[in-house]
């Protein structure tokens, strides 16, 4: 198999620095699932069809990308947000008064979310119901090894729905997707419907798009938030998994809270950004560097009664 064909290793400059260790969360920390490590210590991944390698330089943040790709650096500095607009509302938090927020910030300084498309979002969070990061990640890789379009160098772009809907059911279980094929296919049913989908999407409240991606195969709650925050861009979502579960009670005391709660209480205690705040949290309580909170525990919020 050819390998990629490099343009040499150039400065990055974002708006806030990036060390190593962030530069690792941003990648491979459940946000996206098309980054790989690579011997050199560069991460190497695909978003959309753009083939790029990021790393941690002693000059900074440095990328490369193909040779001969046009606007890679463009889609690059929108992808890591390299105008720096999540940086005002990551200093809008409310990390003076917690300080659990406020060591996760200083444990990642410029962790952002990644501008993923919503395509490579619901494919990637489909994928993720039950699985670990690296389970996710090779069913990924093997949907776009197996269905996507060849981008050289032994890379590949994500199928499309037309690619996933008309796949051979031998296809799919190669990838290991066990149950998940139904659902990858059903989504891709149902959206061939809409090829512009995305758009329509977009265009909807908050509160609407979680309706509209819950109306599809597999999509729950939590792959709905995640859907939200990382494919659309919409930072008030507030996705609660297993390792927030485990942040929420040990850092705030919100032991035996139900999901629901949790993201009711993350949205309300982190406001506009709270799904930025989330990512501090999921980093810093996956790498054991969760502080407690030094703040009384709220009222488990409970639903209104009926009126009789």
């Amino acid at each position: 198999m050819a390998s990629a064909e490099w343009t040499s290793w150039r400065p990055l400059r974002l708006a806030e620095d990036v060390s190593a260790e962030t530069l690792a969360e941003q990648m491979d920390g459940g946000q996206a699932f098309r980054w790989s490590l690579a011997a050199d210590g560069s991460w190497v991944g695909v978003f959309g069809r753009t083939l790029a390698a990021v790393r941690s330089g002693p000059q900074g943040l440095e990328w490369r990308g193909q040779k001969g790709a046009a606007h890679a650096e463009g889609a690059l500095r929108h992808y890591l947000d390299a105008e720096g607009a999540q940086a005002r509302l990551s200093e809008a938090l409310p990390w003076r008064s917690d300080s659990v927020l406020r060591s996760a910030r200083v444990a990642y300084p410029g962790l952002r979310i990644l501008r993923q498309d919503p395509h490579e979002a619901l494919i990637g969070f489909l994928c993720s119901s039950n699985k670990r990061i690296l389970q996710i990640r090779v069913m990924v890789a093997a949907l776009a090894s197996k269905l996507g379009e060849p981008l050289g160098g032994g890379f590949h772009a994500l199928p499309s729905w037309q690619a996933i809907a008309s796949a051979d059911d031998a296809v799919l279980r190669a990838c290991s997707l066990g149950y998940r094929a139904a659902y990858l296919r059903g989504t891709a049913k149902k959206l061939l419907a809409r090829p512009r989908w995305a758009e329509e999407f977009a265009a909807l409240t908050t509160a609407d798009l979680l309706d509209e991606l819950q109306s599809l195969p597999g999509v729950g709650p939590k792959v709905a938030a995640c859907v939200a925050l990382f494919g659309f861009g919409r930072l008030e979502s507030f996705p609660v998994d297993t390792w927030v579960v485990q942040a929420l009670a040990d850092a705030y005391g919100l032991h035996g809270w139900k999901p629901a709660q949790l993201e009711q209480f993350g949205k309300a205690h982190f406001g506009e950004a709270a799904g930025l705040a989330q990512q501090y949290l999921f980093s810093a309580i996956r790498n054991g560097r969760l502080t407690r909170a030094e703040v009384s525990v709220p009222t488990k919020p409970t639903r209104p009664r009926p009126r009789k």
